[in-house]
């Protein structure tokens, strides 16, 4: 008897054995996988203005997120998110997101009228201000920015410079020029 078949005769019980008493492993059993997600961001970002748009800001911020998630450069997605989240209010968080979509797109309008009216309602004045001059190097003729700063200004006690903002003002938009000298004059 050659040494291999010695050794093939001496070895083969000792492996059957052991497959019988489960010492073998066995072929893996392939384990069941949860059901994919084949939504990609374009889908849940569409799903976000879908939900924003019938004021389901939760169900957005939730879409929106999922867009960050996945395509975390994407500076409207982030400035979605802030908006549903400002909406939900949360403004502390949705402060945070807005500045992460000017970070991504220092020329995106929308997110800065938007962190400048949650910066103000959170009280944070100078932010506000910082913001909404980003707003005026975008576009210097934005009323609402001019009418904002103004009221901030004499928020501040800066009568001068909310003045200052009036006459900015009152060629772009007589109606909100007034309103705005009405509250500076009170």
């Amino acid at each position: 008897m050659t040494l291999r078949r010695l050794f093939i005769t001496l070895l083969m019980p000792l492996f059957l054995a052991m497959a019988a008493n489960g010492a073998v492993d066995e072929q893996p059993v392939a384990k069941e996988k949860a059901p994919a997600d084949f939504t990609d961001a374009a889908d849940w970002f569409r799903q976000g203005l879908e939900h924003n748009r019938a004021g389901r800001y939760g169900q957005a911020a939730d879409a929106f997120r999922k867009v960050v998630a996945i395509t975390p450069a994407d500076a409207a997605a982030w400035f979605n998110l802030g908006t549903a989240t400002a909406f939900l209010g949360n403004h502390e968080e949705a402060a945070g997101f807005l500045r992460q979509a000017v970070r991504l797109n220092p020329d995106l309008l929308p997110a800065y009228s938007n962190l400048a009216a949650i910066c103000s309602k959170l009280g944070r004045f100078r932010e506000a201000l910082d913001a909404y001059d980003q707003v005026l190097r975008l576009k210097p003729d934005d009323a609402n920015a001019h009418f904002n700063r103004g009221i901030i200004f004499n928020t501040l006690g800066d009568k001068e410079a909310a003045l200052k903002e009036y006459e900015l003002l009152k060629p772009l938009d007589g109606e909100l020029a007034a309103k705005l000298l009405e509250a500076i004059t009170r």
